[in-house]
């Protein structure tokens, strides 16, 4: 019977359960995984580093992922890293069912943004996807329940500003001080506001 290797990836970095040190070892591996099991070697170079690493960077990152047990192996034919079969990634999991439009399992699924701590290029654009994907699929629902849930979940301003328009109150919203303040339109200074009570003719900055 074929193993099964389970890489999480939304709010934490593990292998199997175990934590895993090597967080790029990781990315290389979800990035090879959400390109369908084949990645040029080019193409890793910009996602994780944006700029030419030392020639052991790439060999060091896949040794270190096998290590972990996620089997990344280099193509040197077609210079592509692969992954071999019989890895589960929870990003994946995720995507397919929002793509199936099973909203209640996929947020069942979402424990938090995609590598949180990982800042490459690649970590942050799949944070942004992967929340982004979530964030319209329940809003084309239009369930405010759902979208209560997930706002739980996930800061995103288009969905505050959707559960604040169904009357949603703003206390209760998931939305960071500088959005409430944009939603709810441009503050007047307290010296401004006192000048106009007055009759001094102050006026509201944008």
């Amino acid at each position: 019977m074929a193993t099964t290797v389970d890489v999480a990836t939304l709010g934490r970095c593990t292998v199997d359960g175990a934590s895993v040190v090597n967080r790029r070892a990781v990315e290389l591996a979800a990035l090879i995984a959400l390109s369908n099991g084949c990645v040029h070697r080019d193409r890793v170079v910009v996602e994780l580093f944006e700029a030419e690493p030392a020639p052991s960077s790439l060999p060091t990152l896949a040794m270190r992922a096998r290590k972990a047990g996620v089997p990344v192996r280099y193509d040197k034919r077609r210079a592509c890293y692969t992954l071999g079969e019989g890895v589960r990634f929870d990003v994946l999991d995720l995507l397919r069912l929002v793509r199936e439009g099973r909203l209640d399992e996929a947020l069942d699924r979402y424990t938090g943004p995609f590598l949180p701590t990982s800042h490459s290029p690649f970590a942050a654009d799949t944070r942004a996807d992967v929340e982004g994907a979530v964030v319209r699929a329940v809003l084309l629902r239009g369930d405010v329940g759902l979208m209560t849930r997930a706002d739980r979940m996930i800061k995103h301003p288009e969905l505050s500003e959707e559960l604040i328009r169904r009357g949603a109150d703003p206390a209760t919203v998931s939305l960071s001080r500088s959005w409430l303040s944009a939603l709810a339109g441009p503050a007047v200074p307290v010296h401004m506001a006192s000048r106009g009570a007055s009759g001094s003719g102050g006026r509201r900055r944008a």
